[in-house]
């Protein structure tokens, strides 16, 4: 193989590993449009078509809906594997991109291709959203599959018969229905493939073909869409090419009277997505005229939206979004997404700039797209993750910016002062807008939470609950208290764990952790009825506290699980919360449930029956890879079973229970109920 294709090989290689490495953390709650898009992939499958749009506040494009319902068919619903397909496709947006690097064709050697697809392989904004369920990957791969092909036929001649012409409007289209916001730049696009079929502006109308190039592109684009358009001209009151979105952002962003939830309940009980985005722009338009002055106001800070690192939720892909980002993570991102960031847009801008003024047909093209982006941003909305639409063009030019720099003396310097002032504004608004003080404390907090956990990891905790102190006096947070606790409990300073995990309860009462740690703690120390209170919150569902003990805490080993008694977390998975059942306050299992018993057990007794309409059923008891058959029925009954020598030397040890569920009215899928677990 040659030289570079054990360049291209090793930059995908680490592409993929980053991805891979973020995926395998817990998966992460979905935030923002992921939301919605899991719901429509879940109509999709389940044979409800786009009913949710019918009670939503806009009808979204429909390509990403569509594309994430067959990642979920794929992974059989398991929405942790459906991101698979995302990251795939991630790893692909690295290879377009240096594919576009290439397909420049301004002389730049093989560095600048290699630094281009670097850039995009560590950019952690792009490794992020790889498993995030949002539209801006797939939306990357085919705009920038799309472009790649136009300047492939660009060089290859630019005749109207090219095939690339026709696959790269079919693309473009694609994108179009995955995110509609280049929709009118198609125009621009038709004229610029116009112009460069016929070599230049003077002979563009001197005969048909240029023309005919130009409309081969859109109207391949317009082949692709138009199956859309068509079915929503038939399904409402009246057409939608592609989605509402623009509607809504014309009232929900130009100083509405009303307030966001107002707006979400006004348009969601409009059952017709066209007559819902008639309802918005009237009434985006009549704040317009009541006060024109809006868009002058909402300039400057939708220019600052376009360039701000925001720290919102799904900048981190994390299991709560209360929680802190792994320290490591943390300062990893301050390199590889907000500083890495900055040298794209800034190196980016100044390299289109210094490209467009030297009448490159690429360069041009792609500021125009620069243009038209901001443009529509500044008059709708602007919003951080919208870079994903201008990254993939971006990346190429910052490289050679970045590499042409020791060389500057070079350049042609009024071409080069241009592209230094224009770039340098932008640089100065990523400054103005970036979030300091969020940086600064969680960089000193992650480096004191990481030093922290070395010394944790080495056995010195004095100096681990040292470190943690000033991470705290950094930056107070849930998480912060929390591994402090942890360390002082070890250490056997069972009050001043309590006081830490009760003050992490007092900085977000909506955490679940925090319950966890301070109930497990109450309950090893005896103080049982506080442990109950502690295991009963108001704000935190009690099947998420079932989830996080059974993964968090490793309880005393105890003869006796009284299940639902409030004092069974860590005892118990894949369980449901307590109710009173025949009489029994007691939980119902799924069809897989496991139990936490003393290793030294000999004998283990469960209180259990099936109390489900189709009872008798057949259960399986298991215990280190022997299970045994048990029928029950609604009534309770005792199993005794005699358990082997543990294969471990350990204190506790899983029993698992399982059976062939029900599918309840409730929609929960029911195993046998479980009342108490005695060991001997």
């Amino acid at each position: 193989m040659k030289r570079e294709a054990w360049w291209l090989i090793a930059i995908l290689t680490i592409a993929a590993l980053i991805r891979l490495a973020l995926w395998l953390q817990p998966l992460h709650l979905p935030a923002n449009d992921e939301v919605e898009y899991l719901t429509v992939a879940r109509d999709l499958l389940a044979g409800r078509g786009w009913s949710f749009y019918e009670r939503y506040h806009w009808l979204r494009a429909p390509l990403y809906p569509l594309w994430l319902a067959g990642s979920l068919w794929l992974s059989g619903g398991n929405v942790w594997l459906a991101a698979l397909p995302n990251i795939a496709l991630s790893v692909l947006n690295v290879y377009l991109i240096y594919l576009l690097s290439q397909a420049i064709a301004d002389g730049a050697g093989p560095w600048v291709h290699r630094l281009a697809a670097g850039g995009a392989a560590i950019l952690l904004t792009n490794a992020t959203f790889a498993s995030l369920y949002m539209s801006e990957t797939l939306f990357t791969t085919l705009f920038c599959a799309a472009w790649w092909l136009l300047l492939v036929w660009r060089r290859r001649g630019a005749q109207w018969r090219d095939w690339r012409l026709f696959l790269a409007g079919g693309l473009w289209g694609l994108a179009l229905l995955t995110r509609s916001m280049p929709l009118y730049f198609t125009l621009l696009v038709s004229g610029w493939i116009a112009v460069v079929a016929a070599g230049n502006w003077s002979q563009l109308l001197r005969r048909p073909t240029p023309v005919l190039a130009g409309l081969i592109f859109a109207t391949s684009a317009v082949i692709v869409v138009a199956p859309w358009t068509i079915r929503n001209c038939l399904s409402y009151r009246s057409c939608i090419l592609i989605e509402t979105g623009l509607s809504y952002n014309l009232w929900a962003f130009n100083e509405p009277r009303e307030d966001m939830a107002t707006i979400f309940r006004v348009l969601e009980n409009i059952p017709d997505p066209a007559e819902r985005a008639a309802y918005a722009t009237a009434r985006g338009l009549e704040r317009l005229r009541e006060d024109p002055a809006i868009m002058l106001r909402k300039l400057w800070p939708n220019w600052l939206a376009i360039w701000r690192v925001k720290a919102i939720q799904d900048r981190f892909l994390l299991e709560d979004y209360r929680a802190d980002p792994p320290p490591l993570l943390f300062l990893s991102a301050l390199i590889f997404d907000d500083l890495l960031y900055g040298l794209i847009a800034v190196g980016g801008i100044a390299g289109l700039v210094y490209g467009a003024l030297h009448r490159r047909a690429p360069a041009v093209l792609v500021g125009l797209w620069l243009i038209y982006f901001i443009a529509v941003s500044l008059v709708t909305h602007g919003e951080g993750r919208y870079r994903h639409f201008i990254f993939f063009a971006l990346i190429p030019y910052a490289a050679r910016a970045w590499l042409a720099l020791p060389h500057w003396y070079r350049l042609n310097q009024p071409a080069l002062r241009t592209a230094l002032l224009i770039s340098g504004g932008v640089g100065l608004s990523i400054l103005i807008a970036y979030q300091w003080e969020y940086a600064i404390q969680g960089g000193v907090r992650s480096f004191w939470r990481l030093s922290g956990d070395l010394a944790r990891v080495t056995g010195n905790l004095p100096q681990a609950a040292a470190a943690y102190r000033q991470a705290l006096a950094a930056q107070p947070t849930p998480d912060g208290y929390l591994v402090l606790g942890d360390v002082l409990r070890i250490q056997g300073d069972n009050e001043g764990a309590l006081n830490a995990y009760r003050a992490a309860q007092r900085l977000n009462i909506l955490y679940p952790p925090t319950y966890i740690r301070l109930g497990d703690l109450l309950r090893a120390t005896g103080n049982l009825d506080e442990a109950r209170q502690a295991y009963r919150p108001q704000y935190v569902s009690e099947q998420t506290l079932i989830d996080l003990a059974w993964r968090d805490t490793r309880p005393l080993p105890t003869p006796v699980i009284d299940v639902g008694d409030g004092l069974d977390f860590g005892y118990l998975v894949g369980f449901y919360p307590a109710e009173t059942l025949a009489g029994a306050r007691s939980r119902w299992t799924g069809p897989v449930a496991r139990i936490r018993i003393p290793a030294t057990g000999q004998v283990v007794r469960l209180r259990v029956a099936a109390l489900r309409p189709d009872a008798p059923v057949t259960v399986q008891f298991c215990s280190d890879n022997r299970c045994h058959p048990f029928q029950l029925d609604t009534n309770w009954r005792w199993l005794t079973v005699r358990l082997p020598a543990p294969a471990e030397s350990t204190t506790l040890r899983d029993i698992e229970l399982r059976v062939e569920s029900w599918s309840a009215p409730d929609g929960r899928e029911l195993g046998i109920v479980v009342d108490r677990v005695e060991v001997r």
